[in-house]
């Protein structure tokens, strides 16, 4: 089969000298005018412009390979230079100084994971969707690691969901991939789990893929290699898995998930953590105690109140409705970013930024307020344009930003569509 038809041939003959100067002026005229908006004291002012600027970007230039290795590029360097010179902050490194600012490039590198699959997923025309795939998982999987390294976990385990929801909805055949997972899924959480209760009853879910796999095997469908690959995967993981719990993870890794399954019983920080936020969100009732005084963050009994447990230190001060509202707030942008990709289903690349935008709010949505009321294992995820913190929210700004531009074309294009066909009547 010839996997690179004449189309791609053309595809890959654009004339990058002109489309990657284009971008990179693009680039520094949005980090220019951020510099812009900095403080005296520190911190940003009006960051509006910025987020006009970007709505103007011209998606069309992920549709090509070179932008998108520049993005991997430059992504892959700032992570490397934050473990080389990064400073050592909390025993961790994961911030980069530019004179005052403190830049994260693990938040880039969600943008990057984002921008990246969209890109390549949107050349299912040209390349086979198995070698897009492969594509996509090498280029996130290098992320992933160096995230890792920092150490980041969390945020390297976010990346890659991003990514894999992505590719989970870009790829074809639902049905196909839904027994592929599950087959995966089930065999490599049964060796996880037991690995961290010590009780060997959990490696019976592992039954449950090697079922799936006789099943698709004897089957008259064309999936058998992939179920025979998932069951290897799935194998594969467990054992990885295994091996990372007792060799790989971190001391206060192992203690954040031990506080979660049993947090009665540990003595880790993270236990603290997670009941002090659960305090404080319960003693804020229906109305909440008021503007500036809830005690828990004011008496320093909550910590890290201002980025990962600031939805802690809002529910205490405006309640069960404040907090509602805030929801309702964020489920309006997620929904807004799934509806805009649906809309506009007909162009891959912008369908899948919306959807991938959307994935990744709903996620660090879902583990920051998971995290605060204890229904996850603690991490260290901020709740994005609420926790103090500038590279999230820039990056947030310019995601949102981003599905706005596909939102407004598609709007537009509606709308001119409409006129020729009114000019074609009135003629």
């Amino acid at each position: 089969m010839n996997l690179f038809s004449n189309n791609s041939k053309k595809f890959l003959s654009v004339d990058w000298k002109i489309l990657l100067p284009a971008l990179l002026l693009s680039i520094l005229g949005l980090i220019t005018l951020l510099s812009t908006t900095i403080l005296p004291e520190g911190g940003y002012g009006d960051l509006g412009i910025v987020s006009k600027q970007i709505i103007l970007v011209d998606l069309s230039y992920l549709k090509y390979w070179q932008v998108l290795l520049v993005i991997w590029t430059g992504t892959v360097l700032l992570l490397a230079l934050t473990l080389i010179i990064g400073p050592v902050i909390n025993g961790v490194r994961r911030w980069l100084y530019i004179g005052s600012f403190q830049l994260q490039p693990s938040e880039i590198a969600k943008f990057a994971v984002i921008a990246i699959t969209a890109g390549i997923f949107s050349m299912r025309g040209k390349l086979n969707e198995l070698i897009l795939f492969g594509i996509t998982f090498l280029s996130v999987i290098t992320l992933f690691i160096l995230i890792y390294l920092e150490p980041g976990g969390s945020m390297s385990l976010l990346a890659l969901t991003i990514w894999f929801l992505m590719t989970f909805l870009a790829l074809s055949n639902p049905l196909r991939n839904t027994i592929v997972l599950l087959i995966a899924g089930s065999v490599s959480g049964g060796f996880l789990i037991a690995a961290i209760t010590n009780n060997w009853i959990w490696y019976l879910t592992t039954i449950l893929g090697v079922v799936l796999t006789v099943f698709v095997l004897y089957s008259k469908t064309k999936w058998k290699p992939l179920a025979i690959g998932a069951l290897v995967l799935g194998l594969f993981l467990g054992i990885f898995f295994t091996v990372s719990w007792d060799t790989i993870l971190h001391d206060y890794q192992k203690e954040r998930i031990v506080a979660f399954i049993n947090p009665a019983e540990t003595t880790a920080d993270e236990g603290f953590n997670v009941n002090q936020s659960k305090i404080a969100i319960g003693s804020g009732q229906l109305f909440g105690k008021g503007f500036g005084n809830g005690t828990q963050s004011k008496r320093n009994f909550l910590p890290e109140h201002q980025t990962d447990f600031i939805f802690a230190s809002f529910a205490e001060e405006f309640g069960l409705v404040g907090s509602v509202v805030v929801l309702g707030l964020y489920g309006f942008l997620i929904v807004y970013c799934f509806m805009t990709a649906i809309n506009v289903i007909q162009n891959p690349l912008h369908s899948l930024i919306s959807m991938g935008v959307g994935i990744k709010l709903l996620l660090e949505v879902f583990i920051n307020l998971g995290t605060n009321m204890g229904t996850i294992p603690a991490t260290g995820i901020p709740l994005p344009l609420m926790s103090a913190g500038g590279t999230i929210t820039i990056m947030t700004l310019v995601c949102l930003g981003l599905v706005q531009n596909i939102a407004l074309r598609h709007r537009q294009g509606h709308r001119d569509v409409s006129g020729e066909i009114l000019d074609v009547y009135e003629d």
